[in-house]
């Protein structure tokens, strides 16, 4: 059986900078002092999970108006990443085509953090709860809950 590598080498991942791209600085910036309050490790980390909050909350948004360019595609890592990635762009297209190209892969996974991004900072920023970490804790344990119902 033949496996499908999807390469993301040296492909740039963009957010909206005026308005994406503070939040993603703001949950981020601090995490290695103080990650009870700022609880990704990584700007890719925090892209990963709003892609995929976007796409159970089905928020698709295209970017739009200036774009900044916040890591690349190396940094993903081939065994996890790449995959959720390319289930994420599968899940928008429908078409197995869309594995064979990379560069859209990223592109529909843009699309997706893009309209998670907002509901991930609400929900750490804004929770329940008295810190972002439990506030995102309690994010992922409510989107497990609902995939699986």
């Amino acid at each position: 059986m033949r496996r499908l590598t999807i390469d993301v080498t040296g492909i740039s991942v963009y957010v909206e900078s005026d308005i994406v791209h503070p939040i993603y600085e703001e949950l981020v910036s601090r995490a290695e002092k103080n990650a009870e309050d700022y609880p990704f490790a990584s700007m890719k980390d925090l892209f990963v999970v709003a892609a995929c909050v976007g796409a159970q909350q089905n928020r698709y948004k295209e970017l739009t108006g200036p774009t900044r360019d916040i890591f690349r595609g190396e940094i993903f890592r081939k065994e996890t990443d790449v995959p959720i990635l390319a289930a994420l762009a599968y899940y928008r297209e429908k078409d197995l085509e869309i594995l064979s190209d990379p560069k859209q892969i990223i592109k529909i996974a843009q699309g997706w953090a893009n309209g998670g991004i907002h509901i991930v900072y609400q929900q750490v920023i804004g929770g329940p709860l008295n810190r972002p970490l439990y506030n995102l804790v309690d994010l992922v344990a409510n989107q497990s809950i609902s995939l699986q119902e």
